[in-house]
């Protein structure tokens, strides 16, 4: 049986990983910043779980203090393990420190992991306009995993329109039709200005797998937020069909489309 965490304080200088851990866990869920000091030690555990976990919590609380935990975020990407490195790529996503994007982009094209490959891609989507070659290179690399390539188009998708490295168009060309990788190009190409992508979507809507719907309604989901595609408060009614048309052909997918579709109305008029 785990030991009683008992004061997270106390747990976390307890030396009992189990207790480190468990009380990491409950700091995350307090979501009390003045914390993370208590937090940054632990990035020299030598238990896996506790460094992770560790890192983790510094994303969550170390909003505040981004010029102390960024810079030992940027170390923990090179931890032995890759669950470690994972959660720092991860963690960068929530700290915004720009001096890991050079890191990040290492990371995208040469760790062996790919977990850690498709973490750093979609970090770097938090840092629009400062990797959008690399990312292009990797959305482009046939020897790449889908599962990697799919977090650089996504991030891909927060390129800005006027970023001389931003070109989605080759990408379309080359992935539009693509079974596992067209949808994802065609919504992160609508979503930098290319406006005829959004009716390509509607058209497949129809005959899209469960899995393609679900990264659909993900896509959709991210774009109303921002930044968002120039012309969304005027294709609210296509993406509204399209949605409609997920939720109609996949019941399991109806409370996501659900969720989406009571968003639409918030972004006219906005």
């Amino acid at each position: 049986m785990q030991d009683n965490p008992g004061d997270p304080v106390e747990s976390l200088s307890s030396g009992n990983p189990d207790r480190q851990v468990a009380a990491l866990i409950e700091l995350i869920k307090e979501d009390d910043q003045s914390k993370i000091d208590l937090v940054l030690p632990l990035f020299g555990s030598s238990d896996i779980a506790v460094r992770s976990e560790a890192v983790r919590a510094a994303g969550f609380l170390g909003g505040a203090s981004v010029d102390d935990v960024g810079p030992l975020l940027v170390g923990m990407l090179e931890d032995p393990d890759e669950l470690v490195r994972t959660e720092a790529a991860e963690a960068l996503t929530m700290i915004q420190f720009a001096p890991a994007v050079g890191p990040l982009t290492s990371h995208l094209r040469s760790d062996d992991s790919w977990i850690v490959r498709a973490s750093a891609a979609e970090a770097l989507g938090r840092y629009p306009g400062s990797s959008t070659a690399a990312l292009f290179t990797c959305a482009d690399d046939d020897d790449e995993l889908d599962e990697v390539r799919r977090y650089a188009i996504h991030s891909l998708g927060q390129t800005p329109i006027n970023d001389p490295d931003n070109n989605m168009e080759a990408l379309v060309n080359k992935l539009e039709n693509d079974p596992d990788l067209g949808l994802q190009v065609r919504l992160a190409a609508y979503r930098t200005g290319d406006r005829s992508q959004i009716e390509a979507v509607k058209n497949a809507a129809a005959t899209m797998s469960e899995f393609d719907a679900s990264l659909v309604l993900n896509d959709i989901d991210a774009f109303l937020d921002h930044p968002r595609p120039p012309t969304l408060e005027a294709d609210i009614p296509t993406i509204g069909n399209i949605v409609d048309i997920i939720a109609l052909r996949w019941p399991f997918e109806r409370p996501h489309a659900a969720k989406v579709r009571n968003r639409l109305p918030d972004v006219e008029g906005q």
